[in-house]
């Protein structure tokens, strides 16, 4: 039986990134339980949600490593919801099930490159070879429509709630992607279309559906895809997971999804 701790992992985790830890992060740290926690298997996942924590402890995991917080605030202050029920009995679960939870969220997007730009560029088939420089992330593709492009991409990812803004008969190539709330501006010159995970809908800057609505209306092709943050950001901690599994032999590594929160009504 291994005797790998989940301080062990946090510490290869370290040593393997390539760049200094930054201590100052209030992010990237344990969450629920700690360092002496003996790790059965490891979960990564995008949102650390009741139901993804059940299903790791299903398959074996009790060890969660999410990209975004477990008491639905950013630094998981856990005395604004300690007197909530959801809290009691989410902790509650985890404690019966010797659960530990270590976010990874910084030091993930300061990797070179970031893995959840190459999982979102990997699901959503946006190949290196159309990518117009490393890191990037703005790719001329084959012309092809608006819907066309936000129709292949909502059937390779299984987004039920994908967002289109723009002319679905307008012809685009040039994709510039985001994800997550990292929204780039739509009005460049060498980008038509703009796809990321979730945005305001207005008093945002040059990154907003009114200028698009704006630019269609003039003539000008301009589109904005959105896909949600989470299926945005989700596939790069499959990427974190094949990357943790690299150099943590001892116990199985696997993604665990924590699938898209929303639908859209028939």
């Amino acid at each position: 039986m291994s005797t790998l701790t989940a301080g062990d992992v946090v510490a290869r985790i370290k040593t393997n990134l390539g760049f200094p830890w930054r201590t100052a992060t209030y992010r990237d740290t344990f969450k629920f339980g700690g360092p002496d926690t003996v790790v059965k298997g490891i979960a990564t996942t995008m949102f650390c949600s009741y139901d993804t924590i059940r299903r790791a402890a299903e398959q074996g995991c009790n060890m969660i490593i999410p990209h975004e917080d477990t008491y639905w605030n950013d630094p998981d202050k856990t005395d604004v919801v300690e007197g909530d029920s959801t809290y009691k009995l989410k902790t509650e679960f985890m404690r019966e099930h010797d659960i530990v939870v270590f976010r990874m969220h910084d030091h993930m997007h300061a990797q070179k490159p970031d893995f959840i730009y190459v999982g979102a560029a990997r699901a959503l088939g946006l190949e290196s070879k159309y990518e117009t420089a490393p890191q990037s992330h703005h790719f001329n593709l084959p012309e092809t429509t608006l819907g066309e492009l936000a129709a292949g991409f909502q059937k390779k990812l299984g987004d039920r709630a994908l967002r289109v803004v723009g002319d679905p008969k307008a012809k685009v190539s040039r994709v510039q992607l985001g994800v997550g709330y990292a929204t780039p501006t739509i009005n460049s010159p060498d980008v038509d279309v703009i796809v990321s995970g979730e945005q305001q809908e207005s008093d945002g800057f040059l990154d907003s559906p009114e200028y698009v609505l704006d630019a269609t209306t003039l003539g000008i092709p301009k589109g904005w895809i959105m896909l949600g943050h989470n299926i945005s950001e989700e596939q790069g901690m499959l990427e974190m997971a094949q990357w943790i599994k690299s150099f943590t032999a001892e116990v199985p590594v696997q993604l665990v999804r924590s699938e898209e929160p929303f639908w859209a009504p028939k």
